[in-house]
């Protein structure tokens, strides 16, 4: 038989258990600690090769994009400088036969497509990167669709005539309609979806079709081109998608209706496709209709653009002698390009470097200016700055045309048209008939 003699035995059994239970305490939240870290490191490292992933592809993605912009340029640069040598070749011949000059003229024309494509690819990497910063503002006014359409159509007419395809506009009875949208953007994408189907499209033509679809108004760029296949259609305005090589000229970087699609989400607008194949395609932006019709006013303001953009064409290139247009801009190829090209604008160019130097040649050939193209990004100074030392000068507000490599948030105060490089000379045509037009208003 046991006996215990001391009396405090008791104590140091309940003692010795809680030690062991507060050990095992002890040890299973260590356990748990670990196991916690160890589930935690197993998310890092997921997350982190996860991320990993991430850039791989992105690099990739990149890497892709770069490939194809590079290929995508040097195809047409080759095209452009071989149709150089052909018109060389032409201009060379002491009198130009019949066939040498239906060749020089092809390619011209050749050449002019090839340009065409260059910019918008350019214009195509801008957009990509004012998407992904957040650059892009968005503005939204009042838009009169009748006007926009034929403003729209103007840009592309050349290109189709060239191309031998007809361009009509369809109102539908949307002639007095107005949206309220950016114009920069929606004429973006418009642009995008006319210059795709005059990619596409050997013959027939292109239609601009302007449809009420209940609160929504639609405008469909509709041509008689190769159409897209079945499969092709939602892909189609994935980045990098491109339609059948076959059936165009020129190959696209792929890029253009991806971001029509991203533009058009920013404007709160919808883009769709209809397409058969052989038939042609439809592709369509659908947004809100804008309550009213034309006031008084915007009446008056749009019959006199009408007039202004028929007659002046006329005025400005009666007199070239007449009409200096001075431009300030550092890059001498700008400067030797824009004197090639002045008797065809209907204007005579004084090119200077800076508004010192237009000051001091003003001076030595004692005339003054008609207008000013001044470069935005211009280096030996500040643009405003050398417009206004001018302006200072002459005791005068000398008509703009601004230049610039990317829409500018703020327009400066006055008579000033905004241009946006890379731009051709029927734009510049344009910009200086916009300009002279101030000087009558």
């Amino acid at each position: 038989m046991l006996h215990v003699t001391d009396p405090f035995w008791p104590l140091g059994l309940a003692l010795a258990a809680a030690a062991g239970l507060l050990a095992l305490w002890w040890a299973l939240r260590r356990r748990s600690r670990e196991q916690r870290a160890s589930l935690r490191i197993d998310g890092l490292l997921q997350e982190l090769a996860r991320r990993r992933a991430e850039l791989r592809e992105a690099e990739l993605e990149r890497s892709r994009f770069l490939a194809a912009f590079s290929h995508d340029l040097k195809q047409p640069m080759q095209a452009i400088n071989l149709y150089l040598g052909g018109i060389e070749r032409s201009l060379a011949q002491p009198g130009l036969v019949r066939e040498e000059r239906l060749r020089a003229q092809e390619s011209l024309l050749r050449l002019r497509q090839g340009i065409g494509y260059m910019n918008e690819v350019f214009d195509s990497v801008l957009d990509i990167s004012r998407l992904d910063s957040g650059a892009l503002t968005v503005a939204s006014e009042r838009v009169h669709l009748h006007a926009f359409c034929e403003g729209l159509l103007r840009q592309h007419r050349r290109m189709a005539d060239d191309l031998g395809l007809t361009l009509q506009l369809r109102m539908g009875g949307m002639e007095r309609a107005f949206v309220q949208t950016d114009p920069r953007l929606l004429e973006r994408i418009l642009r995008n979806f006319l210059s795709n189907a005059l990619r596409y499209t050997r013959r027939g033509g292109i239609r601009l079709r302007v449809s009420q679809q209940g609160m929504q108004c639609r405008i469909a760029v509709v041509d008689t081109g190769a159409g897209v296949a079945a499969a092709m259609r939602k892909k189609i305005f994935e980045e990098f998608m491109r339609g059948d090589s076959a059936a165009m000229a020129v190959q696209g970087v792929g890029l253009g209706l991806s971001i029509a699609r991203r533009l058009a989400a920013r404007i709160g607008a919808r883009i769709s496709l209809r397409s058969h194949l052989g038939l042609g395609s439809a592709f369509a932006i659908d947004l809100p209709l804008s309550p009213g019709e034309l006031s008084d006013a915007e009446q008056i303001a749009l019959q006199e653009a009408r007039i202004l953009q028929a007659v002046l064409p006329q005025l400005v290139v009666s007199a070239p002698a007449n009409t200096l247009l001075v431009s300030i801009d550092g890059d001498p190829e700008i400067a030797h390009a824009l004197q090639l090209v002045a008797p065809g604008l209907g204007v005579e160019v004084l090119a200077v470097a800076s508004s010192g130097d237009a000051i001091r040649e003003l001076a030595r050939i004692d005339r003054v200016p008609s207008l000013l193209l001044v470069d935005a990004q211009l280096q030996s100074e500040p643009a405003m700055q050398a417009v206004a030392r001018i302006n200072d000068e002459f005791n005068a507000e000398f008509p703009l045309i601004l230049c610039s490599d990317e829409p500018l948030l703020a327009v400066p105060p006055g008579r000033v048209t905004v241009l946006q490089r890379p731009f051709s000379a029927d734009r510049l045509r344009d910009a200086i008939n916009q300009s002279l037009s101030s000087l009558r208003s």
